[in-house]
């Protein structure tokens, strides 16, 4: 359903993919990151999700990945 709705081009897909392979997303984590996208290119106002949509989305998506192991050595230096 979402990739009705985000629809990619090819440039954006093969990122897309290549992102999923190499950071080693869930079908899940493939399909938040889409709806990231899209949401991002709404906010933009734009017609289609682009290339730039996706990186900022995927940039979330690694962010939100080392943040607990961040908290985790934060709370071990202050117990």
């Amino acid at each position: 359903m979402i990739e009705k709705i985000a629809e990619l081009d090819a440039a954006g897909l093969q990122l897309l993919r290549d992102a999923a392979e190499k950071l080693k997303f869930s079908a899940r984590g493939y399909h938040r990151v889409l709806k990231v996208a899209r949401t991002l290119a709404e906010l933009d106002e734009a017609p289609t999700v682009d290339r730039i949509h996706l990186a900022e989305a995927i940039s979330y998506r690694i962010a939100g990945e080392r943040l607990p192991a961040a908290a985790f050595r934060f709370y071990c230096m202050f117990p």
